[in-house]
């Protein structure tokens, strides 16, 4: 594992993601770790179901270092930001 990395998770965890973000269209601004574990890195706009999309937790942190910040956000919480330059807010 790259030393680098900052989630305790695998590289290659399966995360959902939306096309917005995959695509590079819209930056992450909304992010979910779910009470049954698994992560959500979402663009912050409502979304229909074919919108999902499912990739590694290595690739969605390659199109954004700072979702680092959020490396140990417990189970059952989630983070949310304004703009990509903003602070990360925690519910």
């Amino acid at each position: 594992m790259d030393e680098m990395f900052p989630f305790s998770e695998a590289p290659d965890t399966a995360v959902f993601t939306c096309c917005h973000v995959l695509s590079g269209e819209r930056p992450v601004l909304y992010v979910s770790h779910d009470e049954d574990g698994y992560w959500q890195f979402l663009c912050g706009e409502d979304h229909e179901e074919s919108d999902a999309k499912l990739v590694s937790l290595h690739s969605i942190y390659l199109l954004d270092n700072s979702l680092g910040q959020l490396a140990e956000l417990e189970c059952c919480h989630s983070a949310e930001r304004d703009s990509a330059d903003d602070e990360w807010k925690f519910w």
